[in-house]
């Protein structure tokens, strides 16, 4: 089996049973190219209230295609989305999710938009927390820090 090159998983067509509620009401099945890790999702043009568009929020949020409704009061959304893979035989990896140490606590990179210098929570706990060995601040060493910090606050350093 080969993997997926493409950080976006493995290429196929997304099968969308597309829906618009209000006027004009609409129903049916539309395919769309892209990737396996794109979960394409209907939402609404920026600074608009009747043009749609499909974004891959899954992945770089690139737009597959638009619409447009006249009656703003409607909605354009997904009831089903499956993926058929140009080749059965691909595999997506698992996403990568990088934490960071902070304050003796393993967080998601996206959290804070930090480094992400572990690729996984659990390469982040084996160094995260008390005797971390130098990697992150001890929740005791950023309680000392704080106090300091307070006591410093309303002194004159001039």
């Amino acid at each position: 089996m080969a993997n997926a090159t493409d950080p976006r998983g493995c290429p196929g067509s997304w099968q969308l049973y597309d829906n618009w509620s209000g006027h004009p009401t609409f129903s049916g099945l539309d395919t769309y190219s892209g990737f396996e890790l794109d979960d394409p999702t209907w939402t609404l043009a920026p600074g608009s209230s009747t043009t749609w568009q499909l974004i891959c929020v899954g992945t770089d949020s690139r737009s597959l295609a638009s619409a447009s409704i006249n009656d703003p009061s409607s909605t354009l959304y997904s009831s089903s989305k499956t993926f058929v893979k140009d080749d059965s035989s691909c595999t997506t990896p698992a996403p990568v999710t990088p934490y960071d140490c902070i304050n003796g606590a393993c967080i998601k990179k996206s959290v804070y938009n930090t480094p992400g210098l572990y690729q996984s929570l659990s390469d982040c706990e084996v160094v995260c927390g008390i005797g971390c060995s130098g990697k992150c601040i001890s929740n005791s060493d950023w309680s000392q820090i704080e106090g300091l910090s307070h006591q410093l606050k309303n002194r004159n350093c001039g």
